[in-house]
């Protein structure tokens, strides 16, 4: 075993989607960035194996896609639990950007004809989903964290934050091959851990076979907690709807092309019980299809056959961007679209914010700065709720 020391401006404790943003964009200032992930920045974090969909508004229509229409489902969704004034700091200041950038390191959010295929579901007044192929999205990340000059620890389990005099100077961890040991002095730190999985037992019995990236474990907040920064709404938890026995992301792929929740009586539950049908926040569609269930009601399944052929062969290509292994779950069982439902089911909990648009885990203020001086935090490891 050996001790190396290192010394950056930016620590970044997490190499998923939110930290190696943050890394291209401190580097990109300038900064000398050291970035650690305990896996391997091209395939980590819960989009490692790719990812169909990213929120926006593109200023096209008045009513609905401008930032203040945004601000206000976000409000609306969030049911009080989005801060504004972070969100539009945080989200909608960086946008642009955000779009921008994934254009520029390869992975653009567009077509190949240059224009942007948007749908709609969650909750939303309009399509804010803009659907793309980012099956790269990942490896195109940590090229460019890579090109940009940044010290990349791959496979570094990071243990412990340090502080002094009251604020964050960086932490200590371990390569979980070798053993040796990494102290990193820093002058600022940014956890962007991701969420905490693995809570609660799973439907499909197996810990790896979680919705979301299964080694999101909660390291993040923790380290950040006994650093002695706060933490806020922790208690909150998401669910969503799963193919029966195997975890993949898609509710939002199968919802937003149209697809319907019918329970084993035929019915099409979800059109009786909200006003926005099958297209109601998820959490809505989780408490209701619970309700079919403990009613009886169930098995429950996902109905696409209404879609039209060129709908379908659109949404069985975007439903491998998530994840290679749900097309080859369908094909395996034998299950068709456009013949029959699909059967699906409830997942397990996991701590998050309680939708898309609400955080949960390190408190931040408007510049991502924690409750502590030398602390940052990015992604769904921070918490932008108006609760303390």
């Amino acid at each position: 075993m050996e001790i190396y020391e290192l010394t950056t401006d930016v620590l970044i404790v997490g190499g998923g989607l939110a930290g190696t943003n943050a890394a291209i964009a401190a580097a990109e200032k300038g900064a000398k960035v050291v970035v650690v992930d305990k896996g391997k920045i091209e395939r980590s974090g819960d989009i490692g194996g790719g990812v169909d969909h990213f929120l926006a508004y593109l200023n096209t229509d008045p009513e609905w896609d401008t930032k203040e229409a945004f601000l206000r489902y976000v409000e609306k969704v969030g049911k009080g639990t989005g801060y504004s004034e972070i969100i539009e700091s945080v989200y909608c200041a960086e946008l642009g950007d955000a779009i921008d950038r994934m254009a520029r390191i390869g992975n653009p959010l567009a077509q190949p004809d240059g224009t942007f295929y948007r749908t709609r579901s969650m909750g939303q007044p309009g399509t804010y989903w803009i659907n793309f192929n980012g099956k790269r999205l990942k490896p195109c990340l940590g090229k460019a964290v890579r090109k940009l000059g940044c010290k990349v620890l791959d496979k570094v389990m990071m243990l412990s934050l340090f502080t002094r005099d009251g604020a964050v100077v960086g932490g200590i961890g371990f390569h979980i091959r070798s053993g040796h040991f990494f102290v990193i002095h820093a002058k600022a730190t940014i956890v962007s851990t991701g969420n905490t999985n693995r809570l609660y037992e799973n439907p499909r019995i197996n810990p790896f076979n979680t919705w979301l990236c299964p080694f999101d474990t909660g390291d993040g907040q923790v380290m950040a907690f006994r650093a002695g920064a706060a933490l806020s709404n922790m208690e909150y938890m998401r669910m969503t709807l799963l193919p029966k026995g195997f975890a993949a992301p898609g509710f939002n792929a199968l919802t937003g092309m149209g697809g319907r929740f019918v329970n084993t009586l035929g019915e099409y539950y979800m059109e009786k019980k909200h006003p926005m049908g099958n297209r109601a926040p998820r959490y809505d569609v989780v408490f209701y299809t619970l309700e079919e269930i403990r009613s009886g009601r169930g098995p429950i399944y996902m109905d696409c056959r209404h879609l039209a052929d060129q709908d379908l062969v659109h949404l069985k290509a975007t439903l491998g961007y998530d994840k290679d292994t749900l097309p080859d779950y369908l094909e395996q069982r034998g299950e068709d679209l456009r013949q029959r439902p699909v059967e699906i089911t409830v997942s397990e909990g996991m701590q998050a914010g309680p939708t898309e648009v609400t955080g949960s885990g390190i408190k931040i203020d408007r510049d991502s700065a924690a409750t502590i001086p030398g602390l940052y935090a990015c992604g769904d490891a921070a918490d932008h709720n108006r609760c303390v």
